[in-house]
């Protein structure tokens, strides 16, 4: 019973992820960068 509790959850929360990488929400600061989804320059950073 609790492992199928654990796994319910687990796929809801991976779910829930998913859908907000999906349309685009986060979790931290609304003032980072935006930058168009898959371009080069994401995720690069130089000093």
């Amino acid at each position: 019973m609790l492992y199928r509790s654990y796994l319910l959850s687990g796929i809801l929360i991976l779910a829930l992820f998913a859908t907000g990488q999906y349309r685009g929400w986060s979790l931290f600061s609304a003032s980072e960068t935006k930058s168009a989804p898959g371009s080069a320059a994401r995720g690069i950073y130089h000093k």
